[in-house]
């Protein structure tokens, strides 16, 4: 794999760079989604402090928020891990686990914000509807308020943060490793056709080349009969 690590250098460099920005991005989505949707009913009139982010994150985001962190984290920590796999010789199998386990958390960040929104509007209609003998004598304004304290602001909340974060996952994934995944399975891909061409190279060569001559072997030299065994021989 080195030479597919010396022509992806400068798209991992890029890619590094892009890959802090989307996390700090997504960190920035929810510090504004707070000031977008926040700031009307919670601080009107002044900027965001500390203790009212703590607010706007229980009211809007609930327990939902530790599992959000939780996920990103585990998505941060795989997609450096196969960023520094990629760049030695990894094998098929861990690239692949890896691969798979990213887009996981991925789709686990948006299953969050899906499951959450299922639990406010659960908790919702129950805090505005749970009491039938009082739910018909109460005005809109009152049903709405007791929508809003029964959850209906974590449902919206959770969707919103889940559909955005997995979509900027994805794209982190893609701006990140794209390039350098792409050039490993295609490397992966043509790795037997490249074996199968080096073999009939290997033939052709031994085809093509002049066929060895054997080693003469030096022959005996005539045997020349001694003249006195002749001569006694015949006496």
């Amino acid at each position: 794999m080195p030479s597919l690590r010396g022509r992806f250098d400068s798209v991992t460099l890029r890619g590094s760079a892009l890959m802090g920005g989307v996390l700090g991005g997504i960190a920035l989505g929810l510090l504004l989604l707070g000031f977008g949707t926040g700031m009307t009913s919670l601080i009107p009139e002044v900027a965001l402090p500390i203790d009212g982010a703590e607010v706007w994150l229980s009211a809007n985001l609930g327990n939902a928020v530790w599992l959000f962190l939780v996920v990103l984290g585990a998505y941060a920590v795989h997609l450096g891990r196969l960023h520094d796999l990629l760049g030695a010789a990894p094998s098929i199998r861990q690239v692949v686990q890896l691969d798979q386990l990213i887009d996981v958390w991925a789709h686990v960040f948006v299953g969050i914000g899906v499951i959450w929104t299922a639990i406010g509007m659960r908790s919702a209609l129950q805090a505005a509807l749970g009491n039938p003998d009082t739910a018909f004598n109460d005005t809109a304004g009152d049903v709405l308020q007791r929508l809003v304290d029964g959850g209906i602001l974590l449902a919206l909340s959770t969707t919103i943060v889940g559909g955005i974060g997995g979509y900027l996952m994805r794209l982190g994934k893609t701006l990140y490793l794209g390039a350098s995944l792409q050039a490993f399975y295609e490397d992966v891909n043509h790795a037997e056709l490249r074996s199968l061409v080096s073999t009939v190279n290997r033939l052709e060569a031994r085809l093509s080349a002049p066929p060895s001559t054997p080693l003469s072997t030096p022959r005996s030299a005539p045997q020349v009969p001694n003249a006195a065994t002749e001569t006694g021989s015949s006496v």
